[in-house]
């Protein structure tokens, strides 16, 4: 039997917490196959440059791939001179500022619980940039500015730990050479 989500009395779900991100910039990489370069070429000058990469997610479709990555907005300038190099030919790259991550713990298998969790979000009119899930959480890239009255709205829909407020990181581990 799978170990579904446990519904509260009142048909919300039960989870066991949220987290916020920092304040991220989110960044789409698009390029054609054809370029000499790949995306593991991206993610190596990025790592010289000790850039952390708390989101991403990558495809190939048929001719091109796409990448969709978050960084923390003190990064954003040496990410975009390593975006801006010639190295980088026959690729664009969409920016969006003040994003934020608000990840929901635990997400246990429910097709269900997500499309809930996105209905009320796009119901606001809160932009849902990227998505990202496993069996643990879901995790949603939206405006920074409105966690705080996403988690609000959320709680239609889920119900946190007696007590709980959503976790913020406070500090950051940044590698230095």
């Amino acid at each position: 039997m799978k170990n579904l989500p446990s519904q509260a009395s009142d048909n919300r779900t039960l989870v066991g917490g949220i987290k916020f991100s920092k304040e991220l910039v989110h960044i789409e990489l698009v390029c054609e196959k054809t370029t000499h370069w790949s995306f593991e070429d991206v993610l190596k000058l990025l790592a010289e440059k000790s850039i952390n990469i708390p989101f991403l997610c990558h495809s190939c479709i048929s001719k091109s791939t796409e990448s969709i990555f978050c960084i923390d907005s003190n990064d954003f300038d040496i990410v975009q001179s390593v975006l801006n190099s010639h190295l980088l030919t026959g690729s664009t790259f969409t920016v969006i500022r003040s994003v934020g991550t608000l990840t929901v713990f635990p997400h246990r298998y429910s097709f269900q619980f997500i499309g809930q969790i996105l209905a009320v979000i796009t119901g606001c009119n809160y932009p849902v940039y990227s998505l990202s899930t496993s069996i643990s959480a879901i995790a949603i890239n939206t405006d920074y500015f409105s966690l705080d009255k996403l988690v609000e709205k959320l709680q239609t829909v889920i119900e946190l730990p007696e007590n709980h407020a959503p976790f913020r990181q406070e500090f950051c581990f940044k590698q230095v050479q």
